[in-house]
């Protein structure tokens, strides 16, 4: 089972951790999962959808997604040999391409927004601007190639064009599809967002969503890829993160905080999802922050 924790490791203190045209063609199920650092992914082609903020967007050429350091997110393709999901995907810490900015005081501002706030929107679509994002993404990768260290110039350079296509044009997902009706999935994870600390009731839940029982999971599986169950496990499996890094509380009143009373269960599960006991987990955070 995939880890929901994937720490990315920049090596040789790189400012950026950087996959150009990942090519998948044959198979690709996607997962719930978090990093540490900011995410920037870029859609060259395919069709899925991705899950985060509780609502779902649409996989396609031109889509560009940002997300922040520990948000939950899950990516999903349908691949095959006629329709690859093609993705270039780069990782950079805040501060890095904070400082990267801090001539640029509007730009910055814009990226400051983007990792910082609580935004109710991760995707960007870029589809009009599809000949100077590949230009973009082409031309850094060719330097990038051509050197053995990062430029912070062409660094900088990269992230410029990009907060300036992402803040004009055609942004479906900042007007249009920002007052569409919600899907059937994206009702249950709103609902799951404000009851995932209780025992979830799989017949209140349908109640709430004017579904039957049996078609709750069967609907959010076919527009997401993924078992509810498993967007519920990980979403409180995040929320005892945050408190095991952000409180003194005990992990046994932690565990049923989240939703897990029993708390043998909560330590096997949580060492299964992020390779770690809860209590090594926050140990590790706080060593981290003291070297910080």
């Amino acid at each position: 089972m995939k880890q929901l924790f994937e720490p990315v490791v920049f090596h040789d203190h790189k400012s950026l951790v950087w996959n150009y045209r990942i090519y998948t063609d044959d198979y690709y199920k996607g997962y719930y999962h978090w990093h540490q650092c900011c995410e920037v992914l870029f859609v060259h082609g395919g069709q899925g959808n991705i899950v985060v903020n509780q609502q779902m967007y649409d996989i396609r050429p031109g889509m560009l997604f940002f997300f922040q350091p520990y948000q939950l997110h899950r990516i999903y393709s349908e691949v095959s040999l006629e329709a690859p999901f093609v993705r270039s995907i780069f990782y950079i810490g805040p501060q890095v391409a904070e400082n990267l900015l801090k001539d640029f005081p509007k730009r910055r501002a814009v990226f400051s927004a983007l990792w910082q706030n609580n935004n109710s929107y991760c995707g960007f679509d870029l589809s009009a601007q599809i000949p100077v994002m590949e230009w973009a993404y082409e031309r850094y990768n060719l330097t990038r190639c051509g050197s053995a260290e990062d430029d912070s110039e062409d660094i900088t350079m990269l992230l410029m064009l990009l907060l300036e296509c992402m803040g004009t044009g055609k942004n479906s997902l900042l007007t249009s599809e920002g007052r569409r009706n919600l899907r059937y999935s994206e009702r249950i994870m709103k609902w799951i967002e404000e009851h995932y600390q209780e025992e979830v009731n799989l017949n209140q839940l349908a109640a709430e969503t004017h579904l039957s029982k049996s078609y709750v999971s069967r609907i959010f599986h076919q527009e997401t890829g993924g078992r509810l169950v498993d967007y519920l496990t990980a979403r409180r499996i995040k929320q005892a993160c945050r408190l095991l890094s952000t409180t003194d509380l005990p992990v046994e009143q932690i565990g049923i905080t989240v939703g897990f009373p029993n708390a043998s269960y909560f330590n096997q599960l949580f060492k299964k999802m992020l390779g770690t006991t809860p209590l090594k987990y926050r140990n590790n955070i706080s060593n981290i922050s003291k070297e910080t």
